[in-house]
């Protein structure tokens, strides 16, 4: 569930994975493995495991909740009758970096077909509207019926307890659904900021950046912060570093502000050059310290990629502090990993 860059999706982070088998001997031995690379939780009980699902479904609910009615009339050019304004609250995006239970939403669903409470097909059709991924484990279930589910959308992938390679491709089938669970997640997000004119996500050099930082610092987080004209970054072990990105137009055009605030100064003649780039002067810092007296704290020496100014700005060097409780994405999956199945405790602060 970890990895680089994907552009179609403005923040990215591991979430939790669930298993529902009657075996427990079987569901012990998968979570065990599949455990060593992702936060699992077991379930041999359906009603244990919706339990959980409803608490991390609240959480999911809650933190991808990014728009709010502004004023029931539109005015102005291209306004009609009947348009709403809304509100797009990006700060919420800063808000879930520094989330104690980001980790804590459910987004990969894996269970058996062949139950004794309930089938596999039954208990996916109960959890559709939850919007998370599901895999189901065939056994005595024809090749036809799988199909058939399959192509109506009732689960997302399907694999063969008998299959000599289900545990690899189990593996990548959790990948690749996690990351459709992001994108379908933030997608409404992902169109206001296209259509705000805030988004350089998918441009190429960004891309190539992003790919780039990764095998500098191995993150297995990242959150587009488009106040801050970047990305949080977040390895496994919870060490953080953050992206900052500009083009050489914005950052002349900031030390033009410089220089009209504070005069010609070495921050506005390396703006200008292009050897500087500057944090948004006008981001919440959590103070009222007007950033023309924190200047120093808001330039930082860049390279260059494609069209884009960068840095890649060290934790103790961040105008703001995210002040984590559980930061590192490593030690609550060690935690996941030690509980007993059919856990049905609160996750946070565990």
């Amino acid at each position: 569930m970890i990895g680089s860059y994907h552009p179609e999706i403005p923040v990215y982070h591991p979430c939790t994975a669930l298993l529902l088998d009657d075996d427990e001997d079987f569901l012990a031995s998968l979570k065990a493995v599949l455990g060593r690379d992702a936060a699992v939780l077991g379930y041999s009980s359906p009603g244990c495991a919706l339990k959980c699902l409803a608490r991390a479904q609240e959480i999911a609910d809650d933190t991808f909740d990014v728009f709010e009615r502004y004023s029931s009339h539109a005015e102005g050019s291209g306004a009609q009758v009947g348009d709403h304004l809304l509100l797009l609250k990006s700060s919420r995006l800063r808000q879930l970096a520094m989330s104690d239970s980001r980790f804590e939403m459910i987004s990969v669903v894996i269970v058996d077909q062949v139950m004794p409470a309930t089938s596999g097909l039954e208990f996916c059709a109960h959890i559709a509207d939850m919007g998370v991924k599901t895999v189901l484990l065939t056994g005595q279930m024809s090749d036809e019926a799988t199909i058939a589910a399959f192509n109506d959308g009732l689960i997302d992938r399907f694999v063969s307890k008998n299959d000599p390679d289900a545990l690899p491709k189990i593996k990548t089938m959790m990948a690749e659904l996690h990351r459709e669970y992001m994108a379908d997640k933030l997608e409404p997000l992902t169109k206001a900021l296209r259509v705000s004119g805030n988004h350089s996500l998918d441009r190429f050099d960004t891309v190539e950046l992003m790919h780039s930082i990764h095998t500098m610092f191995p993150y297995s987080e990242y959150y587009y912060l488009p106040n801050s004209r970047g990305f949080l970054l977040r390895d496994i072990e919870g060490q953080e570093q953050f992206c900052l990105i500009g083009n050489a137009q914005e950052q002349s055009e900031m030390g033009d502000i410089v220089e009209d605030m504070l005069g010609c100064c070495p921050e506005s003649v390396g703006l200008r050059r292009g050897e500087l780039v500057a944090w948004d002067f006008f981001d919440d810092f959590g103070d009222s310290k007007p950033w023309h007296s924190r200047l120093g704290e808001l330039v930082f020496p860049c390279r260059q990629v494609g069209g884009l100014v960068w840095s890649l700005i060290p934790a103790e060097r961040l105008p703001f502090q995210t002040h984590l409780a559980d930061p590192s994405w490593s030690d609550y999956r060690a935690r996941m990993q030690a509980k007993p199945i059919n856990w049905v405790g609160k996750v946070r602060g565990s």
